[in-house]
């Protein structure tokens, strides 16, 4: 009887119409962000797409891409409110296109990440100037879904980095300045240390000893995996380093690229996620006490050389050092790309925050914020080797794109010469 029974389920199963169990987009919701900055758009799914991509071309137009050869589309989205004027999907090979079209006033910064169920995709639309429109759209071309050609989806994250991982998509990324000639030697910059144990999680779990951790293993991968860059620490022990001596020993070693590593902090044990910090004004309060925290490291210093940056000093330093920035924020959208998209870990997106530590160090630099370690749920995973492993896995990935823009870049430039 159970052998009758267990055949008629599995001829049932077969019986089945296919997209019975297709990857499929049920319904889309919008919905205002608590942060009020902006609106959060959830696309509601039975299962999550093999991977997933977006491009923002200008204020008023956003488009995604989700990849998966049985992706399907349950019912057309809606109206929805401003600013969102239309929602489109397009079947393409190998998945789905959308265009998220915005009202012509509209100054909203797209940002698309997988929800922490693994399941559901959210793209977070934050509100910013003009002036950020303008740049980080400047060089990007509206997709035309007619001519889509089928792109390879992206391996699944592993701990372990692999070899043969794509380049980076062409059309997520523009060129780095023309200035930027070399990539050979890469300052790891784990914060805090010593005296100073930066942010205490939940538990009890010190900052300083999570990104020491981190750090070693990034330096590792890129050790094993990019035998021609030089690997420089500030630190490599559990001792104090000043913000002044870190931006020296990345000067003195002539680094191409500083990393410093952080974990966040927050009165709230449900704040979570990942950020990523290139020098600039702090646009917004949240950035702002960011760097007051990141900067308050001078408190632990015997004597401080330096000084509090002024908003005339971060606006001098944007004017002067506008290829470094251009770096910086190329790398830390790699970065956000990274922990988004393959490490499936929630990012809380690019910033400018004047931070002093990357004040110090006169090369292109990004801060990492790996997470939230007063979340509980957080602060397990960063103190586990397998977090910590899935963590400088991310960061490395996005160190070797980087390194291929550049070298494209200047291939592009020595072949045009």
């Amino acid at each position: 009887m159970n052998y009758i029974s267990g055949l008629f389920l599995i001829l049932l199963f077969l019986s089945l119409p296919f997209h019975t169990y297709a990857q499929t987009i049920n319904r889309v919701t919008v919905a205002d962000r608590a942060d009020g900055l902006g609106q959060v758009i959830r696309f509601h799914m039975n299962a999550a797409p093999d991977s997933f991509k977006i491009i923002q071309s200008s204020s008023e137009l956003i488009q995604a891409i989700f990849y998966g050869r049985t992706l399907r589309l349950s019912e057309a989205p809606q109206a929805f409110r401003n600013p969102i004027q239309k929602m489109e999907f397009h079947e393409i090979p190998g998945g789905l296109g959308l265009d998220i079209r915005l009202q012509q006033n509209a100054t909203l910064l797209g940002r698309m990440y997988g929800d922490q169920n693994r399941r559901d995709i959210l793209i977070g639309l934050t509100r910013v100037s003009q002036n950020e429109i303008t740049t980080f759209t400047r060089g990007f071309t509206p997709l035309n879904w007619n001519d889509f050609q089928p792109r390879q989806a992206p391996e699944p994250i592993v701990e372990e980095p692999q070899e043969d991982d794509n380049a980076v998509d062409d059309f997520l990324f523009s060129p780095v300045p023309r200035s930027t000639t070399k990539f050979d030697t890469i300052i790891i910059d784990p914060g805090h240390g010593g005296r100073d144990p930066g942010a205490i999680g939940a538990s009890g779990t010190f900052e300083k000893t999570v990104v020491l951790a981190v750090a070693l293993k990034l330096g590792e991968y890129i050790k094993q995996h990019m035998p021609d860059v030089k690997v420089v620490y500030t630190r490599e022990t559990d001792r104090f380093v000043s913000l002044s001596e870190r931006g020296r020993i990345a000067n003195r070693n002539q680094g191409d690229l500083f990393i410093s590593i952080h974990t966040n902090g927050h009165s709230s044990r449900q704040s979570n996620g990942a950020e990523f910090y290139f020098l600039g004004m702090n646009r917004t309060q949240a950035a702002l006490e960011v760097a007051k925290r990141e900067n308050a490291v001078i408190q632990f210093e015997d004597s401080y050389e330096g000084h509090e940056l002024t908003e005339d000093q971060l606006l001098i330093y944007e004017l002067s050092n506008a290829g470094y920035m251009a770096s910086s924020r190329r790398f830390a959208e790699l970065l956000d790309f990274q922990f988004a998209q393959r490490a499936q870990r929630r990012s809380r997106g690019v910033k400018q925050a004047g931070l002093q530590v990357l004040w110090e160090a006169s090369m292109p630099g990004v801060l990492i914020e790996l997470g939230f370690i007063t979340n509980p749920a957080e602060e397990r995973f960063m103190n586990s080797e397998y977090g910590q492993a899935i963590l400088a896995s991310a960061i490395f990935r996005a160190v070797r794109e980087y390194q291929e823009i550049i070298e494209r870049s200047n291939s592009n430039r020595n072949s045009s010469l």
